[in-house]
C-alpha cells in the first residue's frame, strides 16, 4: 500500500503534485469542503480527483466511499472519464469501479460505480426525483446515490445562476455534512467566490498563494521570443469561411453559439479547396448526431488536435467543446459569448507547452430567417422561451456579451491576470446581482421539495434549464405504424423544444401530408405485467400520428419522424431536409436479450438475501455516512438495525391471505400441482413469455398490492420499532421507503388480513434483530399521505434508505440464491 501522496500522484499522473493540488487533497481528507479556482489547463481535474482515489488506496474511512463528478456538458463528462480512466489503468483499482452516465452514455443508470462522471443534467435531475434516464417509477432510486458522496462540480461557472447553479447550492446546503464537495472554476469573479465561501462554508483555493506554481504549470508558461501566449483580435465581421481558410496553418478550432451555423461553415469549408488539407481531418462536432457518430468524432478531434499530431486539421463546434477537453490549437475563430465562456474556448488554444495562438472574435451581426420562431401564444412560460430563440446570442445573454465584445476591443492579449480582470469587471455587478436572486429564492429549496413530491420531468425547466429540449427519432413510418411499435430501440437526437415545433408547424402546414403522417408520437396499446419488484418491459406501443403543434408543446416523451423530413449525415448531423436515414438501433446489454424470469422463493429466504445483499453489497460503502448521521439526524441511532427492520417489514403485505393465494395458484399451475401449498411464497416461478396463460387463470394481475401494508405496519408500531426519541418523524422516512419501493406513486395501503401463520415469519425476522413487536394483522386500507416526509432531513434519511432498499429487493429476486449463500 502506498503510504504518501505525492508518490501516488506520481504513479497515477506521471508527476509530481503541484502544491495547490496538495492543499485542495489535505482540506478534503481533512473533513473541509473546497471551492478550486484555477485557470484552463492546470490540473484541476486532477486536483480533485486524485483526493478520492488516495483516500480509498490507504482505506480512509473518514471519506466518502462514492464519488460523483458532473460536468455542464457530456461531451466533457466522456473527456474526463476516459482521461481518468486511462490513468487508473497504472494502479490495481478495480475493474468495473468508474462509469459514465450521461444523455449519450448510459452504463451506470443507478450510479452505482465507485467513480461515477456524469453531466450536472443527469446528477440534479437524480436528486431531484426525476431522473432523466429512467421511468416514473423509478424517479427515487438515485437520490440517494448523492447521501454520503463525494460531490465534484466541474466547470461550475458556467451553470444558469437561477436554476442549475442555485439548485446545486441548494443541493449541497440540503445534504449538509453528509458529503463531501469541491467545486471547481476557471472563470468566477473573486467576490463571487467569497460568497460561495461563506454560504457554504468551504475553503476556497486559488494560485495567488502557489507563486511556485504559477512558474511551473506548463500550460502558463510564455513561449520563447513571445511576450504573450495569446494574441486576441476583435474582428468587424460575422465568422466566415473566407477568413477562416485564409488564415489557417495547422490546427483551427472554430466554436459558434449555434447548431445551424456550425453546419453552414462545415458544408462550405468541405465544400471548398485549401491545398494541404485532407477534408477527412475537417471534424464537425455539436449536439446533432448519433451516439456511434458523435464517439468516432470524440475519439478523431483528440487525436488530431492532442500533443504529438502535426497533421492539419479544422475543427467547426459549437460550445459542447469549450471546457474540459484537453486539445489545442493555433489558430481561433469564436463567435462572442460571455467572459466566462469565452476564456474557457480560450483555453482550447495555445494549450500547451511552447505553444502560440492566434485568437479572432465575430459578432453575430443577426439571426439568418431559418433561425427565426414566429408562433404566437398565450402562454407567459412559452413567450419567454420563444424570445430565448430569438435572442441572436442564444443561449447566452445579450449584454454580457455586447459587454465581453466592448471590453475585448481594448486587449490584444491573453494572460492569466488580464482574464481574472475582465472577469472581475464584466461579471462582478451581474454575478451578485444573480447571487442575490439566488438568496431571495433559498436557493431554489421550494422547486427541489416540490421535484420531490411530484416527480415530474416537467420540474426540468424550473430547476435546470429553462429552455427545454426533446429527443428526435428517425423512423420509416410506413414500416412501424401499423404494427406493435418498441419505442425505446432508437437512439435519439436532442433539439431546442421551440426550434422543432418551429419546424413542425411550417411541416403540418403543407398540403401533401394529408394522406401521408410524418410526426408521430408513441400511445400504450396495453397494461405492463407487474409481478413484483419492477416491470417486465413488454408493453405494447403504436404511433399515434401528430397533426398539430399542440400536443408537441408539453410531451416530454421521444417524437419519432418520418426519414422524408429530416437529413441526416455523418458529417453534418441533423439538417431539415428530404433524407432517407432511420435512427440506428440501441445496443442492448446483456442483461436486456433475454426474458426476465422469476424463481420460486419463500417470503423468509427473499427477506435473507436482501439482508445479506445489503449486508456484502452496501454496508462495507456506508461506514462514512453512517458517522455522519447522527450529527445529521441529532441523536445517535443504530442505522444498520433500522435498515434490517425495513428490510424486514418491506414485503410485509405478501403475507396478506389474498395476496398469498394467487400467488400459490401461480406456483401450483406453474409447476402442474407438485408444489408444497405450505410455503408461504414471497415470488413464484414465472417466465414473462411463457407463462401468460397460466398468469391469466391464476388472476395474479389482480392481486393486492403489497407496499403500502408493511409502511402502514411500521408507522402503527413504530415505537416498538425504531429506538429514537424521535421516532415518530424518522417513522416518516422509513415507511415511505416501505411504500414507494415499487414506484413513486403508491399512496395508499389495501384491505389485509394475515393469519397467525404468515405473521410468524416477520416475527422470526424481527426477532434475529432484537425487535419485538405486535404488529397490526388486519385493517381497512387507507392513505398514507399524513406519513410522507415534512422536512429536509426526513426526505434525504428516505432516499439513503429506499436506494438500498430498491436495489438489494432487485439484486435479491434476480439471484437470491447467491445472496443466500454464506
Amino acid at each position: 500500500m502506498i503510504k504518501d501522496f505525492n508518490d501516488y500522484t506520481k504513479i497515477i499522473t506521471g508527476y509530481e503534485p503541484y502544491s495547490y493540488q496538495k492543499k485542495v487533497s489535505e482540506l478534503l481528507l481533512a473533513g473541509k469542503n473546497v471551492i478550486l479556482s484555477v485557470p484552463t489547463g492546470a490540473g484541476k481535474t486532477w486536483a480533485a480527483t486524485l483526493p478520492f482515489l488516495y483516500a480509498k488506496e490507504i482505506g480512509l474511512e473518514n471519506f466518502p466511499q462514492k464519488m460523483i463528478y458532473s460536468l455542464p456538458l457530456r461531451t466533457l463528462a466522456n473527456s474526463v472519464y476516459c482521461d481518468v480512466n486511462q490513468a487508473l489503468e497504472k494502479v490495481d483499482f478495480g475493474k468495473n469501479s468508474t462509469s459514465i452516465q450521461t444523455g449519450e452514455y448510459k452504463n451506470d443508470e443507478h450510479f452505482e460505480s465507485d467513480i461515477v462522471f456524469s453531466t450536472i443534467d443527469q446528477t440534479l435531475s437524480n436528486f431531484l426525483c426525476f431522473p432523466l434516464s429512467l421511468s416514473k417509477r423509478q424517479a427515487n432510486v438515485n437520490a440517494g446515490a448523492l447521501v454520503g458522496s463525494y460531490l465534484v462540480f466541474d466547470e461550475f461557472h458556467l451553470l444558469d445562476p437561477k436554476l442549475s447553479m442555485a439548485t446545486t447550492l441548494g443541493t449541497l446546503k440540503t445534504l449538509g455534512n453528509l458529503c463531501r464537495f469541491c467545486l471547481m472554476t476557471a472563470t468566477l469573479s473573486e467576490n463571487y467566490i467569497n460568497e460561495l465561501k461563506n454560504t457554504l462554508n468551504a475553503e476556497v483555493v486559488t494560485l495567488e498563494d502557489f507563486p511556485r506554481d504559477i512558474s511551473t504549470i506548463k500550460s502558463l508558461k510564455i513561449p520563447e521570443g513571445k511576450d504573450y501566449k495569446k494574441s486576441i483580435r476583435v474582428k468587424e465581421e460575422t465568422i466566415n469561411t473566407d477568413s477562416i481558410l485564409q488564415k489557417h496553418k495547422k490546427k483551427t478550432i472554430i466554436i459558434c453559439n449555434r447548431v445551424e451555423k456550425v453546419q453552414k461553415l462545415y458544408n462550405n469549408i468541405i465544400a471548398s479547396n485549401l491545398p494541404g488539407l485532407n477534408k477527412q481531418n475537417v471534424v464537425c462536432l455539436h449536439s446533432r448526431f448519433f451516439d456511434e457518430d458523435r464517439k468516432r468524432k470524440e475519439e478523431k478531434l483528440k487525436l488530431l488536435f492532442g500533443k504529438g499530431n502535426n497533421e492539419s486539421a479544422i475543427l467547426i463546434s459549437t460550445q459542447v467543446i469549450e471546457a474540459g477537453m484537453d486539445i489545442s490549437c493555433d489558430m481561433m475563430h469564436i463567435e462572442i459569448s460571455p467572459i466566462n465562456s469565452l476564456l474557457q474556448r480560450a483555453g482550447r488554444c495555445a494549450r500547451w507547452e511552447s505553444e502560440f495562438g492566434e485568437i479572432f472574435i465575430y459578432d453575430i451581426l443577426d439571426l439568418e430567417e431559418r433561425e427565426l420562431l414566429n408562433l404566437a401564444t398565450d402562454n407567459d412560460l412559452e413567450q419567454s422561451q420563444i424570445r430565448a430563440i430569438n435572442n441572436k446570442y442564444l443561449p447566452y445573454d445579450s449584454k454580457l456579451c455586447e459587454s465581453t465584445l466592448e471590453h475585448l476591443k481594448t486587449i490584444s492579449h491573453l494572460d492569466k491576470d488580464i482574464s481574472q480582470k475582465l472577469v472581475d469587471k464584466i461579471l462582478t455587478k451581474t454575478e451578485l446581482s444573480d447571487y442575490e436572486l439566488i438568496l431571495q429564492g433559498n436557493f431554489n429549496r421550494s422547486k427541489i421539495r416540490e421535484s420531490w413530491e411530484t416527480c415530474e420531468k416537467n420540474m426540468y425547466s424550473q430547476t435546470i434549464r429553462d429552455i427545454q429540449s426533446i429527443e428526435i427519432a428517425i423512423i420509416d413510418a410506413e414500416k412501424e405504424k401499423d404494427i406493435s411499435f418498441i419505442p425505446f430501440k432508437y437512439q435519439t437526437i436532442n433539439l431546442y423544444k421551440w426550434s422543432f415545433i418551429k419546424w413542425a408547424k411550417e411541416i403540418l402546414a403543407q398540403k401533401d401530408i394529408d394522406d401521408n403522417d410524418v410526426i408521430f408520437i408513441a400511445e400504450k396499446e396495453s397494461e405492463s405485467t407487474i409481478i413484483d419488484f419492477d416491470v417486465i418491459d413488454q408493453d405494447g406501443y403504436r404511433l399515434k400520428s401528430v397533426r398539430d403543434i399542440e400536443p408537441l408543446k408539453n410531451h416530454f416523451e421521444t417524437i419519432f419522424v418520418d426519414k422524408s423530413i429530416f437529413r441526416y449525415t455523418s458529417g453534418a448531423g441533423l439538417e431539415l431536409g428530404n433524407g432517407n436515414c432511420c435512427s440506428p438501433i440501441k445496443p442492448r446489454k446483456e442483461k436486456d436479450q433475454g426474458v426476465v424470469e422469476y424463481k420460486k422463493d419463500t417470503f423468509y429466504q427473499h427477506n435473507k438475501a436482501i439482508i445479506n445483499c445489503y449486508e456484502r453489497e452496501f454496508k462495507p460503502n456506508l461506514r462514512f455516512v453512517f458517522k455522519q448521521l447522527d450529527e445529521y439526524w441529532g441523536e445517535t441511532i443504530d442505522w444498520d438495525k433500522l435498515i434490517i427492520a425495513m428490510i424486514c417489514l418491506h414485503d410485509y403485505g405478501k403475507l396478506n391471505k389474498e395476496w398469498q393465494k394467487k400467488m400459490k395458484l401461480l406456483q401450483k399451475l406453474k409447476t402442474n400441482g407438485n408444489y408444497n401449498p405450505d410455503e408461504v411464497l414471497a415470488h413464484s416461478d414465472f417466465n414473462g413469455v411463457t407463462d401468460k396463460e397460466i398468469e391469466k387463470q391464476s388472476g395474479v394481475k389482480s392481486k393486492p398490492p403489497h407496499a403500502g401494508v408493511g409502511a402502514f405496519a411500521l408507522i402503527d408500531k413504530a415505537e416498538e420499532i425504531i429506538d429514537s426519541d424521535d421516532f415518530e418523524n424518522l417513522s416518516n422516512s422509513v415507511a415511505t421507503a416501505i411504500l414507494k419501493h415499487h414506484g413513486v406513486e403508491t399512496q395508499s395501503y389495501p384491505d389485509f388480513n394475515i393469519d397467525n401463520k404468515e405473521y410468524q415469519q416477520t416475527n422470526i425476522l424481527l426477532n434475529e434483530i432484537g425487535i419485538k413487536a405486535d404488529l397490526i394483522k388486519k385493517a381497512r386500507g387507507g392513505k398514507m399521505s399524513n406519513y410522507l416526509p415534512t422536512n429536509e432531513e426526513e426526505w434525504v434519511i428516505y432516499f439513503l434508505l429506499v436506494r438500498i432498499l430498491r436495489l438489494c429487493d432487485q439484486r435479491a429476486t434476480i439471484d437470491f440464491e447467491k445472496y443466500l449463500k454464506q
